[in-house]
Parts: structure tokens; sequence; C-alpha cells
């Protein structure tokens, strides 16, 4: 355990045992050019330990690089996976490298695996099996020199099951899986995540007096945290704002940690608002907050200051 004491800054000090052997388990992996398969729910950290795999390997000093296999339609993410030559579909000006060439002689890390389509699954076989890709558009295929992390948050065995998922491509991501535990398997760590997630939260906000009353301790314990290590980032980040950047008490926290009823809306009371106003709303109590510094309340919101203006105009 005390090998871990040290950690790299994207990584929270941990005690779980739990957590633990996933690090022992990476670290392992680590040093052999294996493809990974991370499973367990959404919010669990699986892009940290997928991190930590790719900065203990031998191709730490070159890239890892990460797409979404569910935030985009089969059409693009082929294209940004594999490229495309120009000319080989209508948009597509000009040669495209895809990921898999982007993160030569590094790692491509393929998060929502389970998402991607049948037409793609056979292609990724391929570069699994040979190490080769095929941009769209041309017959000559590439060597490609990468490792390749992928990671699920569904059942890919059920998946295949259902015909969903290829069988023969899921043996090729799992050479060795390594299933991340969800926050409530690690109680250990939440104290511990909660002060490291605040200490992050005070610097990207300017709050040097940012702090956690030990008040707050069994609400967050008891919790059984389903949005998990993703989850208790934005209850950070949210009871930061309400604590006007000062000490997190119990008020401070939401209602589903501390038990309290969430307040009623009746509908004849209760006007509607648009998304857009309630952004608008949101980024007026932020600047009110910041007594008007917009550069402040711009890096609160974590967005650049000239979207920020932007909004403000829109908003007038």
């Amino acid at each position: 355990m005390a090998e871990f004491d040290i950690l790299p800054p994207y990584m929270a000090p941990v005690k779980s045992r739990a957590f633990i052997d996933v690090l022992e388990l990476a670290r392992m992996v680590a040093e052999f050019d294996s493809s990974v398969l991370l499973s367990g729910d959404t919010g669990v950290g699986k892009e940290i330990v997928a991190r930590f795999i790719h900065d203990h390997s031998r191709r730490k000093q070159r890239s890892m690089l990460t797409i979404n296999c569910a935030a985009l339609p089969a059409a693009l993410l082929e294209s940004e996976l594999f490229g495309h030559k120009a000319g080989s579909f209508t948009g597509a000006i000009n040669d495209r490298v895809g990921l898999f060439e982007q993160a030569a002689r590094g790692t491509a890390f393929l998060d929502e695996i389970g998402d991607v389509d049948g037409a793609i699954q056979v292609k990724l076989l391929r570069v699994l099996q040979e190490r080769e890709i095929l941009r769209i558009g041309e017959n000559t295929p590439r060597r490609v020199d990468i490792r390749i992390i992928a990671a699920t948050n569904t059942d890919l065995a059920a998946a295949v099951a259902q015909g969903r998922f290829r069988k023969d491509l899921l043996f090729r991501l799992r050479v060795v899986e390594i299933r991340v535990p969800r926050l409530a398997e690690r109680s250990e760590d939440i104290l511990i995540l909660s002060e490291h997630f605040l200490a992050e939260l005070a610097e990207r906000m300017q709050l040097p007096q940012l702090q956690l009353h030990e008040e707050c301790y069994p609400y967050l314990l008891k919790y059984t945290w389903p949005g998990n290590v993703r989850e208790l980032y934005n209850v950070m980040e949210r009871a930061a704002i309400f604590s006007h950047g000062k000490t997190i008490r119990r008020k401070h926290l939401p209602a589903e940690l501390t038990g309290k009823e969430t307040p009623v809306i009746h509908s004849e009371s209760y006007t509607p608002k648009s998304l857009r106003d309630m952004e608008t709303e949101h980024i007026r109590q932020t600047l009110a907050y910041t007594g008007g510094n917009r550069p402040r309340a711009a890096k609160i919101l974590g967005v650049s200051q000239s979207t920020l203006w932007r909004k403000l105009r829109e908003s007038n």
C-alpha cells in the first residue's frame, strides 16, 4: 500500500483495498502491450485507470488519445478512428489522419466500446489482430504501432449473446479485464476524494478558504453514490458555490445526501423557464458572487472569457 502513497496529480491518494487491487493489476499489465478492457459503472474513473496504465508503460513518452465511441454517429466515428482520403465522401475536402495514426507509438483509449456498431467492430478486429488500419476511401492498409485500452459500462458478454457485439472482438479486447469498483465499494476513499476534489476546486475557482466541515462526513459516508466518483466531484463543486467558497456545512449538501425534503413546486405557482433563461440566471448569479469579476466568473463557470461575453450579449 505504501507504494501508492505517491500518485500522479490526476489521481487522489487511495486507502481502499478494492482500488489498490485495481492499481496493482494496472501496474502489472502496464509494462506489456496487451489489450486491456476496463469495466465498471459510469463515473467510477475508468479513464483515470487507463491513464495510469499508459503512464506506467513503455509508451508513456507518447500520447494517450481518447475517444468516446457513444458520442458520435457511426460514419463520423469511423472517420475519427481510421481517417479518410480526400473525396471519399461528401465534405471530405482533405485527407484526414485518424486517431489510431495520431496515437502512433502511444495508446488509444476507446471509451464506451460497447456502443460501436457492427461494421466498425470488424475494422477494430483488424487493428487488434494485424495492427493495420484502412482509411476510408483507400485500398492500401497502413501499419500502426499502438496499444489499445477499451472501457465499457455494459455487459459485453450479454451483448455477444444478443448478437450486438462480436465474440472474437471481445476476446481480443479482453486479454486482461480490470473491473473498476463502484465508489460504494471503496468507502475508505470517499473523504480522501472529497478533500482532493476540494483542493482542485479551490485552485480552479480561486477559493483559498474553501474547506469541508466534519459535520458533513456522516452524510458523505452513508450515501450510496449511484453516480460514483463523478457525482462526488459534482456534489463538491455545488457545495463550494453554495458555501460562497468558505466552509462547506451540512446545509450546503444536496437533499439526497442529508435526507431533507426537496421543496414541492406547485403547478399553479410554478413558472417554467427555458434552458437558455436558466443558463442566463446562473451566469448572473455567478457574476454577482464574484462581484462582477468576469474573468473569475468565466473560470468558475468553466468557459472562456469570450464565451461568457457572447452569452451575456445574447441575453440582453
